[in-house]
């Protein structure tokens, strides 16, 4: 794959087919390459991933997680030993539902990030901002970013996550779900520009890569001033029946509760700060899907989404007008 910019948005996936080109395409937007790296996956997603790799619009790999491991931790090391990896200053490792939002520059992640010539920081921590149902029950094939509008006020303990971004991502040894660890560059942490900032520019708490993982702050220290990760954590209560029971790809244990769905399915507030990039996104988006093979792809990935959610419920996918719908689009794309 050519390499575009001097940025990389990595991610380990497995079945999100129904969700990747809206993924993918606001990454570009931003001004990202893209690793995406799959494991055992039973829907349509790596013939879509491989299309769009062919394409030029990423590059997809595959990883073997460990008997027992969390499937996370064997996908950040494949991103790490990419060559992708260390062809680029600038990593940041998110999630399929993880979309960060710039309220500094013109929106894309070198204008957020301007001159950075004088190694002012290793790396940034951007908060999420936890988006609920906003009243919808069911999935629905829409954007993400567009369908689920309703978030949890700044402050919120959901919103103490944060994901980040890594500058000369070799300089640390292993990729956690939120920051990195095991610092390897030179010089001494916390001197000169061996810190993390958060998305306002402010030194993000004691975050050392040398101690124990850090995922969080303080909820007085969440800040959404100069950027947010906004989070579709929970989606709908149907998507969620998915997650029920199911041990966490980074955590290795069953935390989709009815506590977690209390806890992050948040609807406070309206937040629309995503639709402004709409006028750059849509034709991005119709891009992509125009790519001969991709709209097909992408119609069978939702098709395969339908017959987990029915499964889930006890129900008949072909029953499922959703399901037909996705099928009759494959078969005419």
């Amino acid at each position: 794959m050519t390499q575009s910019s001097e940025f990389l948005v990595a991610a380990g996936m497995r079945n999100e087919g129904a969700f990747l080109v809206e993924w993918v395409t606001w990454y570009r937007m931003l001004g990202f390459d893209i690793l995406i790296a799959t494991n055992d996956c039973t829907d349509h997603s790596p013939q879509l991933l491989n299309l769009l790799h062919e394409a030029g619009w990423l590059t997809h790999t595959t990883h073997s997680p460990d008997p027992g491991t969390p499937p996370k931790r064997t996908a950040h090391r494949a991103i790490r030993n990419h060559t992708q990896t260390a062809a680029h200053e600038w990593l940041l490792v998110c999630d399929v539902d993880e979309f960060l939002v710039f309220h500094i520059g013109d929106g894309t992640v070198a204008s957020y990030l301007g001159d950075t010539s004088d190694n002012r920081f290793h790396g940034i921590g951007f908060h999420w901002k936890c988006f609920g149902t906003s009243g919808h029950a069911r999935w629905e094939d829409a954007l993400q970013h567009r369908f689920f509008t309703r978030a949890a006020e700044t402050d919120h303990k959901a919103n103490t996550s944060f994901k980040s971004l890594i500058r000369r991502p070799l300089d640390f040894a292993v990729y956690g779900a939120h920051s990195p660890q095991r610092f390897l560059g030179p010089g001494i942490w916390g001197e000169a520009g061996n810190v993390w900032l958060d998305g306002e520019g402010r030194k993000l708490g004691r975050y050392n890569p040398d101690g124990a993982a850090q995922r969080a702050t303080a909820p007085d220290r969440v800040t959404h001033v100069g950027a947010q990760m906004n989070h579709y954590i929970t989606r709908t209560p149907e998507s969620y029946a998915l997650k029920r029971g199911i041990a966490s790809p980074s955590a290795g244990k069953d935390r989709y509760t009815d506590e977690f769905w209390d806890n992050y399915n948040r609807n406070e507030v309206e937040d629309l700060s995503a639709l402004r990039y709409a006028p750059r996104f849509d034709p991005l988006y119709a891009k992509a899907m125009a790519i001969p093979g991709v709209a097909r792809l992408h119609h069978l990935c939702c098709a395969d989404y339908v017959v987990r959610l029915a499964d889930a419920a006890g129900a008949d996918p072909r029953k499922d007008p959703r399901f037909t719908r996705h099928m009759d689009l494959a078969a005419s794309s």
